[in-house]
């Protein structure tokens, strides 16, 4: 197996609030995304839960997200922070 090349590298930090009218819980996940030259998924990104522990229901502290594009990259990670009740603020 050869080594991928990175061609773009990121570290932004994701915010999500919790969906519900009377919650203020927000969480926030250190992140790293990279685009490398692979053929089928070149764009990844790795995230890492920091910060203080919501009340709400958490998603795992480690999750990685592997995509062909971008818009679909935003797209998955929108879907997977959805299923346990947050949206990307």
């Amino acid at each position: 197996m050869t080594k991928l090349n990175i061609i773009y590298e990121d570290r932004p930090t994701i915010y999500a609030k919790f969906n519900h009218v009377q919650s203020q819980d927000y969480i926030a996940y250190k992140s790293i995304i990279q685009i490398t030259d692979s053929v089928k998924q070149p764009i990844t990104i790795q995230l890492e839960f920091t910060g203080i522990r919501p009340y709400a229901p958490m998603p795992p502290d480690k999750h990685v997200i592997k995509a062909s594009n971008l818009i679909e990259l935003y797209v998955k990670l929108d879907r997977w922070l959805g299923k346990f009740g947050y949206i990307i603020r």
